[in-house]
């Protein structure tokens, strides 16, 4: 068949199955990682032995990083730096700190943007908290405007036994973050805070339940783009490391309960220590890792499975079975717009699966 022919092929099948996937409840999709490449050389300004990368903007142009090694034009203990881009096709500019009104002589470190990136979270040990690490916030009028000074979450959100790791929802109702307070399942616990809107203060911290947190420590890392993927490092027993390993835990739907934590597996936890991260536009793993004891950052692409029929071949016969589950609650298939899906096989599941295909078998020259 020539290939000019599939994508009518694909929306004519699609046009059979539409009406029938309607009402079908949520999917959710199987991926796999492929192996991790070591990227520390995309990030020069960053010292492996005392840096590493803590958030990227949205839309891929800023980066944020901590430093801990008294990198010259800091302010006394680590704090956070960006560097920029002018498009994501372009190298790193020279590191900036992001100065006195956010940063302290104390510690300053694991900065979350939101994803409009007007507000930055981070946690800190500065004189005049609530407890050893507390949140606070520091916001911005504009993209490019600078960043105002920073402020206290409060006593409702921080406690005296510390909080950090903070990471906020795409939609900036949600904070998820790490705490040590008492009532907890382990050392270290995920929580979430909401808020009703931008504008409101936020609201009483809400254990994630024994489905994620663990006996051991749970570390809050970052959100996938859509909200509905969180991934975080523990070191719970049954890892692949002596330290930390990195984990997952999902969810159907944006009020649905987040799922049971599962294992990144031995492909992403290579490491004594993994701490896995998301990149802007959600298609890789981020991983601050310590090989063969040295720091490093690694990324691992998150691949979705196109090869429904595991035959080892992306061709029409996974094409038909993509359509003849359209709708349906098989996760198999949603595999679109991110490769955990956004669960709903529809067109979305199609583009990414056509993407696959055509790579698999390009159109034969004349």
């Amino acid at each position: 068949m020539k290939s000019f022919q599939i994508p009518v092929l694909s929306m004519s099948l699609l046009g059979l199955c539409l009406l029938s996937g309607l009402d079908a409840p949520p999917a959710r999709a199987d991926f796999t990682f492929g192996q991790p490449v070591d990227v520390h050389s995309d990030f020069p300004y960053v010292n492996p032995a005392d840096e590493w990368t803590d958030c990227f903007s949205a839309d891929g142009l800023e980066v944020y990083f901590e430093s801990w090694g008294g990198r010259p034009g800091g302010y006394g203990g680590p704090d956070i730096w960006v560097s920029k881009r002018s498009s994501v096709a372009d190298k790193w500019g020279a590191p900036e700190n992001l100065g006195p009104l956010v940063n302290s002589s104390a510690m300053d470190v694991g900065a979350c943007v939101s994803a409009d990136g007007l507000e930055l979270y981070f946690f800190s040990n500065r004189p005049g908290g609530y407890g050893k690490t507390d949140l606070y916030v520091t916001r911005r009028a504009t993209r490019t405007s600078p960043w105002e000074a920073s402020t206290n979450l409060g006593p409702l959100v921080n406690t005296a036994q510390g909080e950090g790791g903070p990471a906020v929802s795409p939609d900036g109702l949600e904070l998820y973050f790490s705490s040590a307070r008492p009532g907890g399942y382990g050392s270290n616990d995920a929580y979430v805070s909401t808020r009703a809107t931008r504008n409101d203060p936020w609201g009483a911290p809400v254990n994630l339940g024994p489905a994620v947190n663990s006996p051991g420590s749970d570390d809050v890392r970052s959100l996938s783009p859509d909200g509905l993927l969180m991934v975080f490092g523990s070191d719970r027993p049954g890892g692949f490391g002596p330290e930390e390993d990195g984990y997952m835990t999902r969810r159907a739907s944006r009020s649905a309960p987040w799922q049971p934590a599962v294992n990144l597996g031995p492909v992403v936890n290579r490491a004594p220590y993994n701490m896995p991260g998301m990149s802007a536009d959600g298609s890789a793993l981020h991983i601050v890792c310590n090989p063969n004891g040295v720091w490093t950052e690694m990324e691992a692409p998150i691949l979705p499975i196109v090869d429904f029929n595991a035959d080892k071949k992306v061709d029409l016969v996974d094409l038909v079975m993509l359509i003849e589950n359209w709708g349906s609650n098989k996760t198999l298939y949603d595999i679109g717009p991110y490769a955990w899906g956004d669960g709903k096989v529809d067109i979305e599941d199609l583009k990414v699966f056509m993407t696959y295909y055509e790579k698999a078998n390009p159109p034969v020259k004349p």
